[in-house]
């Protein structure tokens, strides 16, 4: 099968190497400078027809030319990805409603550094079938329906080898945080949880406020945010004193609908912007005064597996004042991925901008900062939740 771990021909390996070289020194349209002793284009293409029409024994240049691709591609960040036809063809098959119910994120091995990519998981929804095996985020997966997940090259091949339709068994090898040693274990597919929001009215300090626990960002996420806080004000007889925005282990989703949560909060100016390359803006996202509650007082909570979309509602709030920020630096995920259908069927997952705050602040890489730092346990314990009590704290003053 196409996804299957390629082990490939030394050749192919050693093209693929030279070429995610080449990849990170990128070269310019032109030449390289006589003295710079960087590969240029004309050069690596020479390089390139002289070993397909040299080499002692004939080449099939095709799968020699994919992996190499697949091996710039990946090389490039995490999110971008060369995937064929045919595998195309395989994901879609695969692709039958079935999941897993949590988030991975594959580190890939590094050019040069003998360490081999490796599998974390990322995110687990509740009542999905990972958390019914007891996976948590931080635990690792070592092998997935017995393939060894350290020579996987991007964050495609380890998710098209987790789907599958409802019913469907996925064999797992892992090692738990909490294990000494590595377990196997089955995960039976079940359709994508639908239990993304958690609110309900918590007491502080003699008033009530709303804890709204957002788990990922899904298609009609904002208006089961909207819809919980109109039932949590009714009950709270005379409407709630402050709102408390969970966006804990939330790995993001889709960012549309986090744009629309935002906009339920702010009544002017932009909310999140993208900049391609040479910086230039491609779109903004701004806010519209219909329907905005510019004055309920507001806390993100957030911990650093906090990614994307959820990067993307907190930072918004932020720079417009609208929300103070508790917890920990988030995880700086913010680019911006086109998908490329080309000629031949395959298929190019490639980055195109990076999201931008409000204030023009970056976000891949660097995260959104807390204004209120707090420590935060890893996953979800027994005992006093001590980042919701920090963030009732910093609202009881306000409210």
């Amino acid at each position: 099968m196409a996804l299957m771990i390629r082990r490939g021909s030394g050749l192919a390996f050693a093209l693929g190497a030279l070429c995610m070289w080449a990849a990170q020194s990128w070269w310019p349209p032109g030449e390289a400078d006589a003295g710079s002793h960087k590969l240029s284009r004309s050069g690596f293409d020479a390089a390139l027809r002289t070993v397909l029409e040299r080499y002692v024994d004939p080449i099939d240049a095709s799968p020699v030319l994919t992996d190499s691709l697949k091996r710039i591609v990946s090389g490039l960040d995490t999110y971008s990805h060369f995937l064929t036809a045919d595998e195309r063809t395989e994901i879609r098959q695969r692709s039958r409603g079935g999941s897993t119910g949590m988030e991975t994120l594959l580190h890939r091995a590094e050019p040069g550094v003998r360490k081999p990519a490796w599998l974390e998981i990322d995110a687990v929804l509740p009542g999905s079938p990972a958390e019914r095996a007891g996976l948590r985020p931080g635990d690792q997966i070592l092998k997935i329906r017995g393939q060894d997940v350290s020579f996987l090259l991007s964050q495609a091949e380890a998710a098209a080898l987790l789907l599958g339709a409802d019913g469907d068994t996925v064999e797992l090898t892992v090692q738990r945080r909490s294990d000494p040693a590595p377990a196997a274990l089955s995960l039976v597919l079940a359709g994508v949880p639908q239990n993304l929001v958690d609110a309900r009215l918590v007491e502080h300090a003699g008033r009530k406020f709303a804890h709204v626990r957002i788990r990922a960002f899904r298609a009609g996420t904002a208006d089961l945010v909207k819809r919980s806080l109109k039932e949590l004000n009714r009950a709270a007889g005379s409407g709630v004193a402050g709102v408390v925005l969970d966006l804990r282990g939330n790995p993001g989703g889709d960012v549309p609908e986090a744009v629309m949560i935002a906009d339920m909060f702010v009544a002017e100016g932009v909310l999140v912007r993208t900049r391609g390359r040479g910086g230039h803006i491609l779109r903004e996202e701004r806010a519209h005064p219909a329907g905005s509650d510019s004055t309920l007082p507001l806390v993100v909570l957030q911990d650093r597996r906090s990614a994307s979309a959820s990067e993307l509602l907190a930072v918004a709030l932020q720079d417009h004042g609208r929300a103070r920020v508790v917890g920990e630096r988030s995880f700086g995920k913010g680019t911006v991925q086109d998908v490329i259908g080309l000629h031949d069927g395959s298929l190019l997952t490639l980055t195109i901008a990076r999201y931008f705050s409000p204030k023009d602040r970056l976000i891949d890489g660097n995260g959104v900062e807390p204004d209120v730092r707090v420590a935060l346990p890893a996953g979800e314990l027994s005992g006093p939740d001590l980042g919701l009590q920090a963030a009732l704290g910093e609202l009881a003053p306000a409210a």
